[in-house]
């Protein structure tokens, strides 16, 4: 598990925001302010968290699930998948948006007051109604600052309020309470709620901060409280007092409402990413990316979704160089801006003494990792998609993996180092910032990529780290355009070197290159597990 998350202390804003107050007892799982002691929770698991689920039918999902939905009515409830899939358990399907070709991802999800509909929102703010929910407006049309997070029904109303990631609040058929989007926050807005009389709403962000609005009361925030794991929603208490904050990783914290148990204390495959309180208040349940759902207090257990680990997550790998670069000099050897340094905007690569190239590697391994990624549920894209083609330059594969927003991005490469070295090594970028980049806020997560890929790809491999360059297999690099450019965690992985003799055997032998690519395969897998929590 991820070790603690830094970051900055708040207090929850003014205008219609009471005040934080700092919170006395802290456990390692849960919170509980104004609420009886915790008592034992029982947790029931679905597909895709740390046990086998209860079920004998599980549904999948080709995308990840973003949010979960309480049927009052049955004691059952929705899961809704990003690619706008509708899951029922305990509660009728009343239709979805899978068909539907969206322009942004499916984000969230609220019920009607009668259990009768529900509406899904999209990050484009892009609204969806089902059953006997009212279609009341959307911001699809719109261009938003900030993508939209969440909704919550006005129950009175039958109308609706989007709040987006940066605290502003739309409402639609449903009276405006306030924002924080005039606010400057210290974390982005990740969760809302509505109170059960309909005349007010809280904002939750990624820091555990809380925002009252309305007649909605602030029962106590963890906006003062480092936190290991970030805040990703809330649900309000049935007599609408109290409310829960749930983190990436299970636990829970309770305001002025019953403590019911958490997911806290195990390790999950994919993080939490909503939660939704039974009709009565006793109760909850969690649900994470990879469709397991956790029922805790009252909150029964009605059945999970099954999600592929790397679902929703999209990896670039850059198979270094390319098979015409050696005839195309006059492309490749033109300058380009590094970042700060300025470098060719390609190269040959390397060679075994028998001529097997580099970019041949490259792009064999590449494949191979490609492949097993895309089993795993992985968007896997490649800088290039031959070996036969030139460059593209340094700044270009940065770029693909920078417009993608990718997970995470991989250099593949091989080297050419001293004939008597042996052994691979990972580098990785430390900061530079120029007039054209900054990859700062990248530095940290790359590094610790750098660790876990290392032990991944020593692990498949039995190759040992490079004895004659970087340390325990780790190359800290401020000259390679492909890292200072970067906005993504990236490392640039250099498989063997293809000058010694033992090595060069190795890169030549399909079954080890195989083996290659399964501990790149891996290691970005497990970082990308951990990644998504924190």
């Amino acid at each position: 598990m991820m070790g603690p998350m830094r970051r900055r202390p708040r207090v929850a804003g003014p205008a219609g925001v009471a005040l934080a107050v700092a919170v006395a007892v802290m456990v390692m799982v849960a919170v509980t302010v104004g609420a009886p002691a915790p008592r034992a929770a029982v947790r029931v698991h679905g597909a895709g968290s740390d046990h086998a689920a209860t079920t004998t039918s599980i549904p999948t999902s080709s995308a990840p699930v973003v949010d979960v939905t309480a049927d009052t009515g049955t004691g059952g409830y929705w899961l809704a998948a990003s690619d706008g899939a509708v899951f029922g358990f305990g509660a009728p399907s009343l239709g979805s948006a899978a068909a539907v070709a969206l322009a942004s991802p499916v984000v969230g999800m609220a019920a009607t007051s009668d259990d009768g509909g529900y509406w899904l929102v999209a990050a484009d703010g892009g609204v969806f109604a089902y059953g006997d929910a009212r279609f009341a407006g959307s911001m699809g049309a719109v261009h938003l600052d900030q993508p939209v997070v969440s909704m919550a029904v006005d129950r009175a109303t039958g109308g609706y309020w989007l709040v987006a990631a940066d605290g502003g609040v739309f409402a639609f058929g449903a009276p405006f309470e306030g924002s924080a989007g005039a606010l400057r926050l210290h974390a982005p807005v990740v969760g809302m709620a509505a109170t059960r009389d309909n005349g007010g709403y809280w904002l939750v962000a990624a820091d555990g901060g809380v925002f009252a609005y309305g007649d909605a009361r602030f029962a106590g925030s963890m906006g003062a409280v480092h936190l290991s794991y970030p805040v990703v929603g809330m649900a309000a208490d049935a007599d609408g007092s109290g409310y829960w904050l749930v983190g990436a990783d299970g636990g829970v914290f309770a305001f002025g409402a019953p403590y019911e148990g958490s997911t806290g204390a195990l390790v999950l495959d994919r993080a939490v990413v909503g939660m939704a309180a039974t009709a009565d208040g006793g109760g909850y349940w969690l649900v994470g990316a990879d469709g397991g759902v956790f029922a805790l207090g009252d909150a029964v257990f009605r059945g999970s979704v099954s999600v592929l680990p790397l679902a929703g997550l999209t990896v670039v790998i850059d198979p270094g160089h390319d098979g015409g670069n050696g005839a195309s000099p006059g492309i490749i050897d033109q300058p380009i801006d590094g970042g700060g340094l300025t470098e060719p905007c390609d190269t040959t690569g390397t060679e075994t003494d028998n001529g097997y190239t580099e970019h041949a590697f490259n792009f064999d391994v590449a494949l191979r990792a490609q492949s097993l990624l895309q089993a795993e549920g992985a968007d896997v894209v490649l800088t290039r998609p031959t070996d036969t083609g030139v460059g593209p330059c340094v700044n270009q594969r940065a770029a693909i993996a920078n417009a993608l927003r990718a997970a995470v991005a991989v250099s593949i490469h091989a080297d050419g180092g001293p004939p008597g070295g042996v052994g691979f090594a990972v580098d990785t970028p430390v900061g530079v910032v120029s007039s054209i980049s900054n990859n700062l806020a990248i530095v940290g997560p790359s590094t610790q990529l750098a660790a876990i890929l290392r032990d991944a790809f020593e692990s498949a491999t039995g190759e040992p780290p490079s004895n004659y360059t970087g340390q325990d297999g780790i190359v800290f690099r401020s000259d390679l355009g492909g890292l200072d450019l970067s906005t993504v965690p990236k490392v640039l992985i250099e498989c063997a070197n293809m000058r010694n003799a033992h090595d060069a055997a190795l890169v030549q032998n399909p079954q080890w290159r195989q083996l290659a690519a399964q501990g790149i395969a891996a290691g970005l897998e497990q970082y990308l597990q951990v990644a998504e929590r924190t």
